[in-house]
């Protein structure tokens, strides 16, 4: 990208992750016409980035920006968008400094889903907030009180989970995580969905109480992505659960860099 970015009143932001890529329109009305597509389905990109640029018809002044982490999927996107909505997009990282300032070792291994989750978060809460991803990965952030990314965890999601258990072994069954039927696995398939299930619990209960010791106060736990709903029925921990956190962050992230926010 040659040029900075400029004041938009209309964002079609794009997140690019390891299996799917949400798209959505970000504008006065703040974050709307939301959608999600497999990256295992290409065919189907095009169409949702036309549905996606024809939500942003109204605005007089559109940008694109994307965030990824998953360069192989995003080097096969660019080319789509730019036939599909004749503008490049501003990337993340290569077009846009991060959201945030980052308080970590290497800034440059930290995927950009995850500091666009923690800016999104603390946008809103304007204090120290624990922000959970429940996706391929499963990712536990913290943010300080004065806005500083302070690293995390990352763990298996719960699908990989369930994914190696049946792959790395002889005899036990490919299953999908849902809602536990109660403690007691009575059955292989249960007992897998049990123990995936409430070690993602347990782990978020965890981390989340390390952080408050280490912050000496308690964060505000935010949680997002696709197995949000399901962990969050089992945690009465959680305070908030923003299925479209991301996008919100890579919208945001625009929104810094041109100064508007």
């Amino acid at each position: 990208m040659d040029h900075p970015p400029t004041p938009a009143d209309t964002l079609l932001p794009i997140d690019v992750g390891n299996t799917r890529i949400g798209l959505g329109v970000w504008d006065q009305d703040g974050l709307h016409d939301v959608q999600r597509v497999a990256v295992a389905q290409p065919d189907s990109w095009p169409d949702a980035l036309s549905k996606a640029w024809q939500a942003t018809r109204h605005g007089k002044q559109r940008r694109i920006v994307l965030g990824s982490v998953s360069p192989q999927h995003t080097d096969r996107l660019l080319p789509m968008i730019r036939d599909v909505c004749d503008q490049d997009p501003f990337c993340i990282r290569a077009d846009l400094p991060l959201p945030m300032p980052l308080d970590v070792e290497n800034p440059d291994e930290v995927g950009v889903d995850r500091v666009c989750c923690a800016a999104a978060a603390y946008e809103h809460i304007a204090g120290a907030c624990a922000v959970a991803s429940l996706g391929t990965a499963t990712t536990i952030d913290c943010v300080s009180r004065t806005g500083r990314f302070l690293g995390g965890t990352i763990l298996p999601g719960l699908e990989l989970s369930c994914d190696i258990l049946h792959e790395r072994t002889a005899l036990l069954p490919h299953v999908r995580p849902t809602d536990p039927v109660g403690p007691f696995g009575r059955n292989t398939r249960d007992a897998i969905i049990n123990g995936v299930c409430y070690a993602a619990v347990g782990a978020l209960r965890e981390i989340v109480e390390r952080f408050a010791t280490e912050l000496r106060e308690w964060p505000q736990l935010v949680v997002t992505g696709g197995n949000a709903a399901l962990i969050c029925r089992l945690a009465d921990f959680v305070d908030s659960v923003v299925p479209d956190l991301c996008l919100m962050g890579v919208a945001l992230t625009y929104r810094k860099a041109a100064g508007q926010s």
